[in-house]
Protein backbone atom coordinates (compact mmCIF):
# COMPACT_ATOMS: atom_id res chain seq x y z
CA UNK A 1 0.00 0.00 0.00
CA UNK A 2 1.35 3.63 -0.99
CA UNK A 3 2.65 5.81 2.49
CA UNK A 4 0.89 8.40 1.34
CA UNK A 5 -2.71 6.38 2.29
CA UNK A 6 -4.53 6.54 5.32
CA UNK A 7 -3.90 3.49 7.60
CA UNK A 8 -5.00 4.76 10.91
CA UNK A 9 -8.47 3.66 10.16
CA UNK A 10 -9.96 7.30 9.82
CA UNK A 11 -11.94 8.30 6.87
CA UNK A 12 -10.56 11.80 6.65
CA UNK A 13 -7.51 13.00 6.68
CA UNK A 14 -8.17 15.76 8.96
CA UNK A 15 -9.66 14.67 12.11
CA UNK A 16 -13.32 16.23 12.48
CA UNK A 17 -13.55 18.63 15.95
CA UNK A 18 -15.13 17.10 18.62
CA UNK A 19 -18.45 18.62 19.95
CA UNK A 20 -17.78 20.27 23.37
CA UNK A 21 -19.78 19.60 26.86
CA UNK A 22 -22.83 21.20 26.28
CA UNK A 23 -24.85 22.08 29.44
CA UNK A 24 -28.48 20.78 29.69
CA UNK A 25 -29.64 24.56 28.98
CA UNK A 26 -27.66 25.20 25.58
CA UNK A 27 -28.79 21.48 24.67
CA UNK A 28 -32.33 22.22 25.84
CA UNK A 29 -32.40 25.79 24.22
CA UNK A 30 -30.60 23.82 20.74
CA UNK A 31 -33.73 21.90 20.61
CA UNK A 32 -35.65 24.47 20.99
CA UNK A 33 -34.22 26.52 18.54
CA UNK A 34 -33.87 23.30 16.15
CA UNK A 35 -38.01 22.84 16.47
CA UNK A 36 -38.62 26.66 15.67
CA UNK A 37 -36.76 26.70 12.39
CA UNK A 38 -38.53 23.57 11.51
CA UNK A 39 -42.02 25.25 12.08
CA UNK A 40 -40.61 28.50 10.76
CA UNK A 41 -40.13 26.09 7.36
CA UNK A 42 -43.51 24.90 6.99
CA UNK A 43 -44.73 28.42 8.14
CA UNK A 44 -43.25 29.98 5.38
CA UNK A 45 -44.53 27.10 2.63
CA UNK A 46 -48.39 27.18 4.18
CA UNK A 47 -48.13 31.02 3.90
CA UNK A 48 -47.30 30.40 0.16
CA UNK A 49 -50.18 27.52 -0.18
CA UNK A 50 -52.50 29.90 1.58
CA UNK A 51 -51.64 32.89 -0.35
CA UNK A 52 -52.11 30.57 -3.60
CA UNK A 53 -55.15 29.60 -2.85
CA UNK A 54 -56.51 32.83 -1.85
CA UNK A 55 -55.10 34.49 -5.22
CA UNK A 56 -57.44 37.21 -6.97
CA UNK A 57 -56.84 36.94 -10.56
CA UNK A 58 -58.79 33.71 -11.45
CA UNK A 59 -57.00 33.90 -15.03
CA UNK A 60 -53.60 33.61 -14.07
CA UNK A 61 -54.40 31.58 -11.33
CA UNK A 62 -55.40 28.58 -13.41
CA UNK A 63 -51.72 28.81 -14.96
CA UNK A 64 -49.98 28.52 -11.89
CA UNK A 65 -50.87 27.53 -8.68
CA UNK A 66 -48.93 25.28 -5.58
CA UNK A 67 -49.86 21.78 -6.02
CA UNK A 68 -48.10 18.60 -5.27
CA UNK A 69 -44.93 18.91 -7.10
CA UNK A 70 -44.40 22.01 -4.76
CA UNK A 71 -45.38 19.80 -1.68
CA UNK A 72 -42.25 16.77 -2.70
CA UNK A 73 -39.65 18.31 -1.22
CA UNK A 74 -40.60 19.64 1.73
CA UNK A 75 -41.64 16.01 2.60
CA UNK A 76 -38.51 14.76 1.23
CA UNK A 77 -36.19 17.26 3.46
CA UNK A 78 -38.48 16.22 6.56
CA UNK A 79 -38.28 12.41 5.95
CA UNK A 80 -34.52 13.05 5.62
CA UNK A 81 -34.43 14.95 8.97
CA UNK A 82 -36.52 12.19 10.93
CA UNK A 83 -34.28 9.55 9.67
CA UNK A 84 -31.00 11.67 10.54
CA UNK A 85 -31.83 11.93 14.01
CA UNK A 86 -33.28 8.80 14.38
CA UNK A 87 -29.55 7.31 14.07
CA UNK A 88 -27.45 7.46 17.29
CA UNK A 89 -24.10 8.92 17.11
CA UNK A 90 -22.22 6.35 19.07
CA UNK A 91 -23.02 3.41 16.39
CA UNK A 92 -21.61 5.71 13.61
CA UNK A 93 -18.07 5.90 15.39
CA UNK A 94 -16.88 1.70 14.52
CA UNK A 95 -17.41 -1.74 14.39
CA UNK A 96 -18.26 -2.33 18.07
CA UNK A 97 -20.86 -5.56 16.91
CA UNK A 98 -22.85 -7.29 14.37
CA UNK A 99 -25.60 -9.12 13.72
CA UNK A 100 -26.04 -12.08 12.12
CA UNK A 101 -29.12 -13.24 10.00
CA UNK A 102 -29.57 -16.24 7.95
CA UNK A 103 -25.74 -17.28 8.38
CA UNK A 104 -24.33 -13.47 6.79
CA UNK A 105 -22.72 -10.93 9.36
CA UNK A 106 -24.15 -7.87 8.81
CA UNK A 107 -21.98 -4.66 11.15
CA UNK A 108 -24.19 -2.10 12.59
CA UNK A 109 -21.82 0.72 11.98
CA UNK A 110 -22.24 0.06 7.87
CA UNK A 111 -25.86 0.28 8.78
CA UNK A 112 -26.73 3.17 10.66
CA UNK A 113 -23.74 5.10 7.82
CA UNK A 114 -25.99 3.99 5.02
CA UNK A 115 -29.44 5.70 7.00
CA UNK A 116 -27.67 8.59 7.56
CA UNK A 117 -26.60 9.05 3.71
CA UNK A 118 -29.70 7.98 2.79
CA UNK A 119 -31.21 10.93 5.19
CA UNK A 120 -28.57 13.35 3.80
CA UNK A 121 -30.04 12.41 0.42
CA UNK A 122 -33.50 12.71 1.06
CA UNK A 123 -32.48 16.56 2.18
CA UNK A 124 -30.00 17.32 -0.92
CA UNK A 125 -32.81 15.84 -3.02
CA UNK A 126 -35.11 17.87 -1.41
CA UNK A 127 -33.32 21.09 -1.22
CA UNK A 128 -32.36 20.54 -5.09
CA UNK A 129 -36.05 19.58 -5.76
CA UNK A 130 -37.53 22.95 -4.22
CA UNK A 131 -34.46 24.79 -5.98
CA UNK A 132 -35.23 22.80 -9.55
CA UNK A 133 -39.17 24.26 -8.82
CA UNK A 134 -38.80 27.67 -7.97
CA UNK A 135 -36.72 27.74 -11.10
CA UNK A 136 -38.72 25.99 -13.70
CA UNK A 137 -42.34 26.84 -12.69
CA UNK A 138 -41.82 30.19 -11.44
CA UNK A 139 -38.99 32.13 -12.20
CA UNK A 140 -37.86 30.73 -15.94
CA UNK A 141 -41.79 31.76 -17.14
CA UNK A 142 -41.26 35.38 -15.35
CA UNK A 143 -45.23 35.28 -14.38
CA UNK A 144 -44.48 38.26 -12.18
CA UNK A 145 -44.43 39.09 -8.82
CA UNK A 146 -46.44 36.91 -5.67
CA UNK A 147 -45.42 33.74 -7.85
CA UNK A 148 -41.75 34.07 -7.33
CA UNK A 149 -42.49 34.42 -3.55
CA UNK A 150 -44.28 30.96 -3.55
CA UNK A 151 -41.11 29.28 -5.35
CA UNK A 152 -38.79 31.18 -2.94
CA UNK A 153 -40.84 29.98 0.37
CA UNK A 154 -40.38 26.65 -0.92
CA UNK A 155 -36.39 26.99 -0.79
CA UNK A 156 -36.59 29.04 2.37
CA UNK A 157 -38.70 25.98 3.59
CA UNK A 158 -36.14 23.40 2.83
CA UNK A 159 -33.31 24.70 4.16
CA UNK A 160 -34.45 25.82 7.38
CA UNK A 161 -35.04 21.98 7.57
CA UNK A 162 -31.61 21.02 6.67
CA UNK A 163 -30.62 23.86 9.54
CA UNK A 164 -32.85 22.45 11.93
CA UNK A 165 -31.86 19.04 11.02
CA UNK A 166 -28.13 19.75 11.73
CA UNK A 167 -28.77 21.86 15.27
CA UNK A 168 -30.75 19.29 16.18
CA UNK A 169 -28.07 15.95 15.60
CA UNK A 170 -25.64 18.28 17.52
CA UNK A 171 -27.89 19.32 20.33
CA UNK A 172 -28.83 15.79 20.99
CA UNK A 173 -25.46 13.57 19.95
CA UNK A 174 -23.19 16.51 21.78
CA UNK A 175 -21.76 14.47 25.50
CA UNK A 176 -23.26 15.37 28.15
CA UNK A 177 -21.45 16.09 31.63
CA UNK A 178 -23.68 13.67 32.83
CA UNK A 179 -22.62 10.86 30.60
CA UNK A 180 -19.73 9.15 31.07
CA UNK A 181 -17.20 6.59 28.91
CA UNK A 182 -16.28 3.18 30.58
CA UNK A 183 -14.79 2.06 27.25
CA UNK A 184 -10.80 1.80 26.78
Amino acid sequence: MPSQWNTDGRICRLPMPRIPRLGAKARDAGVYVSGGLFALGWWFFMDAVICSKNFDDVEQQKKVSVEFVDWVPGICSTLGMIIINCIDKASLRGDSFSFSSSGSSVSVTWVARLFLFIGFAFMAGGLAGSISVMCIKYIIPDHGDPFTFWGICNVVQNAAIMVSAAMLWIAQNTESEYEYSFGI
